[in-house]
């Protein structure tokens, strides 16, 4: 098989229909297992309990402009706090993981003379799909 790179511009990521890719500086789906270990007079056994996803997104603060993330996730919070939104995250390869978020409220604020920035560690409520096309 040949070396294949993908990097972060290679993702295109949509959040309830709309595409933030041009604003997000970073994105990330990560999975945290929780795993009992046992000890038993064989040995250690292992058991796995569950997983929980969360979906980490850096971006420039856009407040204000056409489509912003900020107000979105604001207004989602604000409006529908129990509401899921459905996330995709697709690469260049056709690989396309799809899954839902619950929102989080943006901060605000930044220091001079930086750009404005926002990071937000938002759980998922499904467990990611993964379709490659």
């Amino acid at each position: 098989m040949p070396t294949t790179i993908i990097t972060g511009r290679d993702l295109v990521v949509t959040i309830a229909t709309v595409n933030y890719d041009a604003q997000a500086t970073s994105a990330t789906l990560a999975n945290s297992p929780t795993v009992e270990t046992y000890q038993t007079l064989d040995g250690k056994a292992y058991k796995h309990i569950d997983d929980q996803w969360t979906f980490d997104i850096s971006m420039l603060a856009d407040w204000g402009a056409t489509g912003s993330l900020c107000e979105a996730l604001w207004t989602a919070c604000e409006t529908a706090p129990n509401t899921t939104l459905a996330v995709s995250m697709t690469a260049v390869t056709g690989a396309v993981f799809a899954f839902n978020v619950m929102p989080v409220f943006p901060s605000v604020g930044g220091a001079a003379p930086d750009a404005q920035t926002d990071t937000w560690a938002m759980l998922c409520s499904t467990t990611p799909v993964l379709t490659i096309t």
